[in-house]
């Protein structure tokens, strides 16, 4: 048998492999009611068997509720569109229609994310022990953290607690009263006190006597010190004055006679040179007449006139006198170099002489200029130490007069508050007892505070949420991260940046459907809030053509709780919002 086929005019909607409607429209222009029943499969079972009359009617009220709540359901998490109306009507007439209004957004736990860190007063301190790791649920007042300065504080708390105890015994004894061996006791500090005075008077002028025999003592010998030095100076200056003289003289006897050997050789030189220039003069002769005679004989010797031994002898003759010139002029250049070497060592030497003496001279003028300045240092020195005995010895006998006085006036006061104390001791006063009881409160209010400073250690959640960020670990010192970052993760929120375009038509109370690829399926929550300023785009698209500098509005979207479990670990995870709006449009 055929499936039975819808009437003429009705239009089944298309399901999806969900279930759903693959367009939502067919629901709205499928008509749902008595007379319009949805299809049923006549080859079912349920089609083959008889259905009473009560039955009937109870399906056909289900089918007009479901489909109620279908339409509802398609209108607030089905849009048709991004931005565009679902139908349209006449474009006289004013319709309210569904839009989807789009946005990127992040996803944040409620309220501010808490930065918790450890209290001022224990700043640049270190972490002893780390209650809770990341992902931990906390409570408010839960322990988080432990500072190391906590057994310190607790010493402090024991101390303080001790103190207490000290001054609640104190107060004890007060209202109690002195005791007869107490009384006794003051008695007897009071006699010792009258006879202790005479004796610390005595010490203390016989020690103003010593130090005045002392300063005199002191400043005889400084005194001696300095008539020392300056005969000692004066000694040394005439002593070096006469070394002075006497390296004067000697500089000027050694120039003297190194200038007069000086031109004594320059003499002698130019004597010993003008005898060897006539010498060679003379010989220079002998060889013009040797050299005349040899040409004569040899132009006899080659005319047979004369014999060839007399002509020989000539020719030793010439070469003698040629050889004897030879020889002068050597010695007449040995002279030079001879009397020219002995005038530079002489000269030399007498250079010598003046800079070694002038040296001499100059260090002894200055071995004198330094001694002056030494003596006068010295003295000076002598005399500042003369000046700070003098100085110091009376600051001395001055303060030992003050403390002469202060003696006198402290035992004075001792006496006087023994007095007093051995009065007040005979008798409970009330205002000993309201001291006392006052030293009570100071410690009970010391063991509060150190109990306050104890629990400051003690580092706590101000929030219930969960261990988000942990920043500083045992043995660390707290930085400016703080020590964990805290959120309520429990109540998740969607904050989206709605172009300032679109905001007119967001409202308070709007559904809206949140999906990222860091989860699975989609979200759903409730616009909770809008924002009130505008401002520029914080989370970017990866289309690299979005304008950067669009103003956006922040909407805040409550997630539903079953959704908000899910993304609890997600915080500032990047996310697409579609919120489901109905504004009112002009067609």
């Amino acid at each position: 048998m055929a499936p039975e086929s819808p009437p003429t005019g009705e239009r089944r909607p298309q399901l999806n492999s969900k279930g759903r409607a693959a367009n939502p429209t067919d629901f709205l222009s499928t008509p749902v009611g008595r007379n319009n029943r949805l299809p049923v499969d006549p080859t079912s079972e349920v089609s083959k068997s008889f259905i009473p009359g009560w039955l009937v009617a109870i399906a056909t009220v289900g089918a007009v509720v479901t489909g109620g709540i279908s339409l509802y359901t398609l209108l607030q998490f089905n849009p048709l569109s991004d931005n565009r109306p679902t139908a349209g009507t006449d474009s006289k007439t004013r319709t309210t229609q569904m839009y989807t209004v789009s946005a990127l957004g992040r996803l944040e736990p409620e309220g501010e994310i808490v930065q918790l860190t450890a209290p001022m007063s224990f700043e640049g301190e270190r972490l002893e022990k780390l209650l809770v790791e990341e992902g931990d649920r906390v409570r408010k007042n839960q322990a988080i953290a432990i500072m190391d300065s906590r057994n310190r504080l607790t010493a402090a708390l024991d101390i303080a607690k001790q103190q207490v105890q000290i001054a609640q015994a104190q107060l004890g004894q007060v209202r109690a009263g002195a005791k007869a061996g107490d009384i006794a006791a003051q008695e007897a500090a009071i006699a010792r006190l009258n006879a202790q005075l005479p004796t610390e008077i005595a010490a203390q002028q016989a020690t103003i006597s010593r130090l005045e025999a002392q300063l005199q003592g002191d400043l005889s010998a400084q005194q001696a010190t300095i008539s020392r030095l300056e005969a000692q100076l004066q000694e040394d200056r005439v002593a070096q004055n006469a070394q002075i003289a006497r390296l004067e003289a000697q500089f000027q006897g050694d120039v003297t006679a190194a200038r007069a050997t000086l031109d004594r050789l320059r003499a002698e030189l130019q004597g010993r040179i003008a005898a060897q220039t006539t010498t060679v003069a003379r010989l220079e002769a002998q060889l013009r007449n040797a050299s005349a005679e040899y040409q004569r004989y040899q132009n006899l010797y080659r005319e047979g006139v004369v014999s060839e031994s007399l002509f020989d002898s000539k020719r030793l003759d010439l070469e003698t006198s040629l050889q004897e010139v030879k020889e002068a002029y050597a010695i007449l250049d040995e002279i030079r170099a001879t009397g020219d070497k002995q005038l530079e060592e002489a000269s030399a030497n007498l250079q010598r002489l003046e800079v070694t003496g002038r040296k001499q001279i100059e260090e002894a003028k200055a071995a004198l200029a330094r001694i002056e300045a030494t003596g006068r240092e010295q003295l000076n020195e002598a005399r500042a130490i003369l000046e700070q005995i003098r100085s110091t010895g009376r600051e001395q006998i001055a303060e030992s007069r003050v403390n002469l006085d202060r003696i006198v006036v402290t035992r004075e006061q001792d006496k006087k508050q023994a007095e007093s104390t051995l009065e007040s001791i005979s008798e409970v006063r009330t205002v000993d007892v309201q001291a006392a009881q006052a030293e009570v409160d100071r410690a009970i209010a010391g063991v509060k505070e150190a109990q306050a400073r104890l629990d400051e250690a003690y580092v706590r959640s101000p929030i219930d949420g969960r261990v988000m960020t942990i920043h500083t670990r045992p043995g660390e010192t707290v930085g400016n991260l703080g020590i964990v970052e805290l959120g309520r993760t429990d109540r998740m929120y969607a904050v989206a940046e709605v172009y300032e375009t679109d905001i007119k038509n967001v409202r308070v109370g709007q559904r809206a459907t949140i999906s990222s690829d860091a989860f699975e399926g989609e979200l759903q929550g409730t616009v909770e809030t809008v924002g009130l300023k505008i401002g520029k785009k914080d989370i970017l698209d990866t289309d690299p053509a979005a304008d950067v500098d669009v103003r956006v509005i922040e909407v805040k979207i409550r997630l539903d709780p079953e959704h908000s479990d899910r993304v609890a670990s997600l915080t500032n995870l990047q996310v697409s919002v579609a919120i489901a709006t109905l504004a009112p449009q002009e067609n």
